[in-house]
């Protein structure tokens, strides 16, 4: 059986040895049996994570009830009135790498890799705060910088367990429910292309490794094999064919919030959800919604990058910080794409892009091309302008360099700046996702889901897996291995249990909530 079909029994075979201090970390908190079981879930966010959650919930038997922020994405309103689902470009792209660790793997490239989030653009980091750090964003970069390559090395190899767990889940949901994903311009297949020869070597032990190759190119078989970038001027190192898919992230979250309310879901649009109200023993007893308490047997909060004061209290508080991507939308009038793509360009200004096939709202083919990461911090808003326009004109030269007719298309009819979005992806130090569950007064469970970098579409299906399970009273690997503190138990083993990346006081293993 491939790898990649591995289920969650076969995971731990797959992670790099635990290196010292690791070990201690073996015994997350224990995940709260819902007593009695019970149906009514309230869930926070509906950004796509949190819908194939909503949706694994349902096949389940749950009741379910959404609140988001947001507008209704179905009113195609402003791109900036949505969170970072619908506000990005209509692309999203599973790889079974998309969900990544970003520390240095070795002790060589530690001090260059792990201090991108102090380096402005210019210096080929990641800042692009018009700001000082405050107090907790230091903390938090600190944290990052703090991770040595031992222990990167098997943070990588969990997130990758997930990466492997969420393919087979994507392929059974596209499968059982086609339905979802029809005219969503789903592709399978992924081209990966690289400039730099080491880069592009050491990609292919990497993949091959994973069991991820289905062909090599050299540079002149790219052209060959895809003659839709005949055309680019970029010096070509090779290519890889991986396994994977793109699909237009847009039409998918229409699909999903339709079928979800006619199977009985309920929406709440333009409905922030203030605080979680805490009761005795850390247990959550509802969250404060438009001065309202909102109730249920069980909670699933996945804010995004914008958690604020939803998580105070939570072992996942001031755990997620705001990392920003650009996008642009081109004409693609042809030849043809087979895939999209992913591009990496080693030492550019923004190294990695996303190419994704889709169609415009008149059905004529584009290509959506998202990339860069700048650090906003704690409140993922305070972007410097000056910086912003960088990373656009990075990406710019991205589109100019491999498909350099359409760039002067779009260039001279104004659309390539009128496509400009902008959207904030939830990033934490530790590079793992959150997964936290606290005791509710119903007898059944609270769940914090996120932080999963540029990996949330990709990782999805597992989420939605590891919280279902929570509800019922089984075990996940994602509950421990994405378990908040993890990161703290081995950077300050003596304080576990104690004061956490924000500062303030973390809840023992029996729930959240203020001590």
């Amino acid at each position: 059986m491939p790898i990649l079909e591995t289920g969650p029994a076969d995971r731990a075979s797959t992670a790099a040895p635990r290196p010292p201090g690791e070990q201690r970390r073996t015994s997350g908190p224990p995940v709260p049996p819902p007593h009695p079981p019970g149906r009514d879930v309230v869930l926070v966010g509906a950004g796509i994570v949190n819908l194939v959650t909503a949706w694994y919930l349902l096949r389940a038997g749950h009741r379910l009830r959404i609140l988001d922020a947001r507008p209704d994405p179905r009113k195609d309103l402003h791109w900036s009135a949505y969170g970072c689902s619908r506000a990005g470009g209509d692309a999203r792209m599973f790889t079974l790498t998309e969900a990544d660790d970003y520390h240095a793997k070795t002790s060589a490239d530690r001090p260059a890799v792990n201090g991108v989030f102090r380096r402005s653009l210019d210096a080929r980091g990641w800042n692009v705060r018009a700001a000082p750090f405050s107090a907790a964003e230091e903390h938090w970069v600190r944290d990052f910088e703090s991770v040595p390559a031992r222990l990167a090395r098997t943070y990588d190899a969990d997130i990758l367990s997930f990466n492997r767990e969420s393919r087979g889940l994507w392929r059974a949901l596209i499968e059982e429910h086609p339905e979802l994903f029809a005219d969503t311009g789903h592709r399978p297949g992924i081209l990966r292309l690289y400039t730099d020869r080491e880069q592009f070597e050491r990609s292919v032990l990497r993949h091959t490794g994973l069991d991820a190759v289905r062909r090599v190119l050299e540079p002149a078989d790219v052209r060959r094999h895809h003659p839709g970038l005949a055309g680019a001027t970029a010096d070509l190192a090779g290519g890889l064919e991986v396994p994977g898919f793109t699909v237009n992230v847009h039409r998918l979250l229409d699909r999903m919030v339709s079928r979800l309310e006619q199977a009985g879901a309920e929406f709440g649009w333009s409905t922030p959800v203030e605080r979680i109200e805490w009761a005795d023993g850390g247990r959550m007893g509802g969250l404060r919604a438009a001065g309202a308490l909102v109730t249920a047997d069980h909670y699933v909060l996945s804010p995004g990058a914008h958690g604020g004061d939803l998580l105070a209290g939570t072992r996942s508080e001031g755990r997620i910080h705001g990392v920003l991507g650009v996008w642009l939308t081109l004409p693609h009038p042809g030849p043809e794409l087979r895939h999209s793509l992913k591009i990496a360009r080693r030492g550019h200004l923004t190294e990695d892009a996303n190419v994704t096939l889709g169609t415009d709202e008149r059905g004529r083919p584009v290509l959506v091309v998202g990339s860069g990461y700048g650090y906003l911090g704690a409140d993922g808003t305070d972007a410097d302008p000056a910086a912003l326009a960088t990373m656009f004109a990075a990406v710019e030269d991205t589109c100019r360099a491999f498909f350099p007719e359409a760039h002067a298309r779009a260039s001279r009819d104004g659309s390539l700046r009128r496509s400009r979005r902008i959207c904030v992806r939830p990033w934490t130090a530790a590079n793992l996702g959150i997964f936290e569950a606290v005791p509710t007064v119903a007898g059944g469970v609270g769940v914090v889901t996120g932080g999963h970098n540029t990996g949330g579409f990709a990782q999805a299906p597992s989420v939605a897996r590891a919280v279902v399970a929570a509800l019922a009273g089984r075990a996940h690997p994602m509950h421990e291995l994405y378990d908040p503190e993890r990161l703290d138990r081995f950077l300050r083993p003596a304080a576990a249990g104690g004061a956490g990346s924000s500062g303030r006081a973390l809840a023992v293993s029996s729930g959240g909530g203020p001590r």
